[in-house]
């Protein structure tokens, strides 16, 4: 399956857009590393409330900083963490088994662990 994203520069302004779905990048604020961060974050979240929803699990409040640690000499991050809280009644190990597959239905997060090839053309 093939997703396309398209990124224009329009009047000094960048715009992202897939589908039909498009956002004023520069507006937003951010730089694109951050839009990476919260892309991990924001992913991760939505695989938890999946899994919660399926499980039939309540949680509330779910919170999730994402945390990038720059490389000292490369132009790249060489540790991102994944912080989450949420309230609920659940046990300790049903909270461990939403982390495992937060972290394993996460398609940004497991893109990064598995470097894809990135090929640049001019057309």
């Amino acid at each position: 399956m093939e997703k396309v994203a398209k990124v224009t520069l329009e009047d000094g302004k960048f715009f992202g857009q897939v589908e039909e779905n498009r956002i004023n990048l520069t507006e937003t604020g951010m730089r694109a590393v951050d839009l990476m961060l919260v892309s991990v974050g924001y992913c991760f979240g939505l695989t938890v409330e999946a899994y919660v929803n399926h499980k039939g699990y309540q949680i509330e409040n779910l919170k999730i900083t994402v945390t990038g640690h720059k490389h000292e000499k490369e132009n790249r991050y060489d540790k991102i963490l994944i912080e989450v809280s949420f309230d609920s009644d659940l046990t300790p190990e049903q909270i461990d088994r939403v982390l495992v597959i937060g972290k394993r239905g996460c398609t940004v997060s497991n893109t990064m662990l598995k470097t894809p090839e990135i090929e640049v053309t001019y057309v």
